[in-house]
């Protein structure tokens, strides 16, 4: 089973960072130059000074500034690390889209590294691209520290009401830490020792008594395992900085990243789409949202429906059962093959001439996670089509993941994002 364990995490110290919230950022990856500029220029401690670094002014590339930023932090006391292991009960609160507020609740512990083969307790659900893999593995190494956590999802086997009440007892005081995060969201952290604490101690022991699914950071992850195993199988390299949720419970939305496009004739894609899907015109964006929307609400969900908007107008795409059938893996478990996102995967190069992946490449495909964005750029001419997909139920990630199978890249984005800046994972003990 997998292995969790507290840590001695290396914090903001009160005394030198006072506002905490004017230090802490997103992950690497959703955040855009101009937000990264912003953040850099807000504070000289923020978190992205190292989660993204650039390079230094007297030149040497951006690891190396990020690892002698990081050093001085440490050096001038910005950054200290706590006296004895702990593990850190963390809660996001969020707006949901039926406008109540929802509270993500989660724990920071570490987990000891598992390579992907046969028996792995570590599971992933989603393929990973070299390009992040590489620059997550330069950072890493020049700091020697994890500076975001990989998300898991873990199963109490009591639909999460176990994990909830021990999570609700922890969290019963007031917040260690409390600190508004990236997007406005309201970000607390508890400090509890399971040496002293019944309830962190069965925590931990719930969160480990199964295998665990990656939900967020299948880089991060893989990074970690490379670094590992070059720096050896052993002290804290041996291990990941991990923030554990409970699948039924923990609180985290799941949401779809859509697939924005330029460099394409919309129309030609709408009638391309025909080959695999049955196409129903929408006069407007807002009517083929909704049309996916009520699809989610049905009692029965309708496999294969994904949303397309051009500039030339757009379509609800449903696909063809007996069209697409035989461009599915026949290994793949049924979960995968009807997924959305491998209906979209399977489909895509047919319908545009090339490859998602060299279309990436050529910066002519990108990911948002916000529909009415993705929309958004269509219609002022930024971009020329976007795919709008649904998202992936949680139960079809675990389904998937414990089949040991990987859906296509960027299929899943969990939300909300875990700021980066409360804590650190120093690597080297």
């Amino acid at each position: 089973m997998p292995e969790l364990f507290p840590f001695r995490a290396l914090r903001y110290d009160a005394s030198a960072v006072p506002d905490l919230s004017a230090v802490l950022c997103p992950p690497y990856d959703v955040i855009s130059e101009a937000e990264r500029r912003r953040l850099a220029a807000h504070d000289a401690r923020n978190a992205v000074h190292v989660e993204l670094p650039v390079a230094g002014d007297q030149g040497g590339s951006p690891y190396e500034a990020a690892a002698q930023t990081f050093a001085a932090w440490i050096a001038d006391g910005a950054l200290q690390r706590d006296d004895r292991p702990l593990i850190y009960a963390y809660e996001q609160v969020f707006r949901a889209a039926d406008g109540s507020d929802v509270a993500a609740r989660g724990f920071f512990c570490r987990l000891r590294l598992e390579p992907y083969e046969p028996g792995s307790t570590v599971r992933p659900h989603e393929a990973t691209m070299s390009g992040p893999k590489e620059d997550r593995f330069r950072l890493m190494s020049a700091v020697k520290a994890n500076l975001s956590p990989v998300l898991f999802l873990y199963e109490d086997g009591d639909l999460g009401q176990t994990a909830e009440a021990l999570m609700s007892e922890i969290a019963s005081g007031p917040p260690a830490v409390e600190a508004m995060g990236p997007g406005g969201l309201a970000n607390r952290l508890w400090l509890a020792d399971p040496a002293e604490s019944d309830s962190a101690r069965e925590l931990l022991r719930i969160a480990g008594d199964k295998p665990v699914t990656i939900a967020d950071g299948h880089h991060r992850y893989e990074t970690a395992l490379r670094y590992r195993d070059q720096a050896g199988p052993s002290g804290a390299a041996d291990h990941v900085l991990a923030l554990m949720y409970e699948a039924q419970s923990g609180g985290l939305s799941l949401l779809p990243w859509h697939r924005v496009l330029t460099g394409v004739d919309g129309a030609a894609l709408v009638s391309a789409a025909s080959d695999w899907f049955s196409v129903t015109p929408c006069t407007t964006a807002q009517t083929m949202m909704v049309r996916l929307s009520e699809s989610e609400s049905t009692g029965a969900r309708p496999r294969g429906m994904i949303g397309l908007w051009t500039r030339a107008g757009g379509a609800l795409l449903e696909v063809d059962v007996q069209r697409v059938a035989n461009l599915l893996s026949s290994d793949a478990s049924e979960t995968l093959r009807w997924l959305d996102v491998s209906l979209l995967s399977a489909t895509l190069s047919r319908m545009i001439g090339t490859t998602s992946e060299k279309l990436a490449a050529d910066g002519r495909l990108t990911y948002l996670s916000d529909a009415a964005q993705a929309v958004a750029q269509v219609e002022a001419g930024e971009a020329d089509a976007a795919f709008i997909l649904r998202p992936t139920l949680i139960d079809d990630v675990l389904s998937v993941a414990a089949a040991g199978e990987h859906m296509p890249a960027k299929s899943t984005f969990f939300h909300p994002k875990a700021a980066t800046g409360l804590v650190f994972n120093p690597l080297a003990d």
